[in-house]
């Protein structure tokens, strides 16, 4: 993989909590004890409960997900040397395994978050408030945004009843030996009845509005260290091999503006 040409920001913890402080959110902890044994959501706001789940590990990197996923396809591919496992080209014949294996970590997410916004409703008499996981794809980068929202959405439908809507949140950034491209990619889907959360919007305008000034900083003062601590890798590549088979991924093409 090519060094990173830029430090694009990370969308983090404190990033979100900037912001719901902006929208007027007020975090669980400011105004309620922490009841020992209990879990809580991150933030309550008018109507809204809210948790807050970042994934900043690429699950394909795990051995024995990539085991599990390398039994799946080598049963299809007996003689092959090399099979692309792009998310989007699984065979239909083990997409219901594969997705369930590559999913593991954001149902982990979800099922969290729905136990957090639960307790939260219980714990604060919030019965009509609506129960939303806004979760932030750092570094999954196996899976593309549409990929993400689409595995969130199945999980929480799945695995949830107190998530009404999930809010995504992927930045990607793509690569090339000249030229980059970064999206910051924020949607959001309803779970639950009701198909309208009343704060979709304006997330969505702080959270472009913050991403963008925060591209702006970065190209300002780019040797800046700080923002090389942090920064968010590109998307590359993923590559393993499992009994002589090489297993691929392939990082989306870049086109060259110079060619």
């Amino acid at each position: 993989m090519n060094q990173p040409m830029f430090s694009i920001p990370r969308i983090s913890e404190s990033f979100i909590e900037g912001i719901a402080i902006s929208l007027g959110w007020k975090r669980y902890l400011d105004i309620k004890e922490q009841i020992e044994g209990r879990a809580n959501a991150d933030f309550i706001a008018e109507g809204s409960i809210i948790e807050l789940k970042i994934l900043e590990e690429e699950g394909l990197e795990k051995a024995y997900r990539q085991d599990n996923l390398a039994s799946l396809f080598c049963h299809l591919s007996k003689n092959a040397t090399e099979v692309n496992i792009d998310f989007d080209s699984i065979p239909e014949e083990i997409s219901h395994e594969a997705e369930k294996l590559i999913a593991k970590p954001i149902q982990k997410a979800v099922k969290k978050a729905s136990k957090q916004i639960r307790c939260t409703r219980e714990d604060m008499n919030l019965t009509q408030s609506k129960g939303i996981l806004l979760i932030i794809n750092n570094g999954y980068k196996y899976l593309t945004s549409d990929n993400f929202e689409y595995l969130v959405k199945k999980c929480a439908l799945k695995d949830s009843s107190q998530i009404d809507f999930v809010y995504c949140v992927t930045v990607e950034y793509h690569q090339g030996e000249f030229d980059s491209f970064i999206f910051c990619i924020t949607r959001c889907h309803f779970i639950g009845e009701t198909k309208t959360w009343k704060y979709s919007d304006l997330i969505e305008k702080a959270i472009q509005s913050k991403f963008s000034e925060s591209m702006s900083q970065m190209m300002k003062d780019q040797m800046n260290p700080e923002f090389w601590r942090s920064n968010l890798e590109p998307v590359s590549d993923i590559v393993f091999e499992r009994e002589g088979v090489r297993y691929i991924r392939r990082a989306p093409h870049v086109p060259d503006s110079r060619s």
